[in-house]
């Protein structure tokens, strides 16, 4: 009996853990690596804060999770800015994140599902 309940419980601990990672957590997602691209390109060594926008800090599970969640519409953007003010006491006008803002589609191209009216 104390086994099926660790199975049990491991298996719930799996499916909690996947349900919350950022949509593109296990499959590529050209998009956003476009998005992830430019910010590399055109933000580098912005400040956010209390951190530079570096390609380590690119990589860090945190920001990539915040930034996948925000591309692909499942936060609004006052939520966004709200978690890098509260991760890295970012300003909202801050260059680096005006920078992050700037490098999502533009109206013309392919707006991420839930992105439309959060800009």
């Amino acid at each position: 009996m104390p086994y099926s309940f660790s199975a049990a419980g491991g298996a719930l601990l799996v499916a909690l853990v996947v349900g919350g990672c950022a949509p593109d957590a296990f499959l590529p997602d050209a998009p956003y690596e476009g998005f992830l691209n430019r910010i590399q390109s055109k933000c580098l060594y912005q400040r956010i804060g209390r951190v530079e926008i570096t390609s380590d800090f690119l990589q860090t599970p945190y920001f990539l999770d915040l930034t996948s969640r925000f591309y692909n519409g499942e936060i609004p953007q006052a939520a966004f800015v709200e978690n890098l003010q509260g991760a890295y006491d970012a300003q909202p006008d801050s260059p680096g994140v005006r920078c992050l803002l700037a490098q999502l589609p533009s109206s013309g191209g392919p707006i991420p599902p839930g992105m439309s009216g959060t800009r």
